[in-house]
């Protein structure tokens, strides 16, 4: 009889350990581009941008269905400068946590450039890591030059998700 109890807690101590909440904050954010951190929360980074009205596209999305974990992911793009340089940036938040910035400037390499003096050297096809941030120069589904800043954290979370409930 021991046996069989010791076997019952067991199993309930695997199926609690395997469930992940996929709305938590980290408390060790991860710095993404111009002083933005991962994790940070739509209101906050808004505030941040003080740009509300000049948010250009939005797209929602919900995977969430039943017992399932809330899946929501949240895209903005709106007209931004860095590093004195044009363009749009697109923020994408995963359950109301900013995972990745994707700025599109007007000048790709008047942009690198700009990096490069501030320190930050990027090369196609590799990838910068400085903790949990990653930034890499990527291109969009429409041939589209971009460089992203990203929680890896918060992109394996969102793999996970996707690899269990979709």
């Amino acid at each position: 009889m021991l046996r069989h109890w010791r076997f019952v807690v067991a199993i309930f101590l695997l199926i609690g350990c395997g469930s992940e909440n996929f709305t938590e904050s980290e408390k060790d954010r991860a710095r993404l581009m111009n002083g933005f951190e991962s994790y940070a929360s739509r209101d906050e980074v808004m505030a941040k941008l003080n740009r509300r009205d000049a948010i250009k596209s939005v797209e929602q999305s919900s995977k969430h269905k039943g017992a399932q974990p809330p899946y929501e992911i949240y895209s903005a793009r709106l007209p931004y400068e860095d590093l004195k340089e044009p363009g749009e940036l697109l923020i994408t938040f995963f359950n109301n946590r900013l995972m990745q910035m994707s700025f599109y400037p007007e000048d790709l390499d008047r942009y690198l450039a700009a990096l490069k003096s501030s320190g930050v050297e990027l090369h196609i096809g590799s990838e910068l890591k400085n903790g949990h941030a990653a930034t890499w120069i990527g291109q969009d589904f429409d041939n589209k030059n971009y460089v992203g800043w990203a929680d890896d954290r918060l992109r394996a979370q969102q793999r996970r998700w996707l690899s269990r409930y979709s």
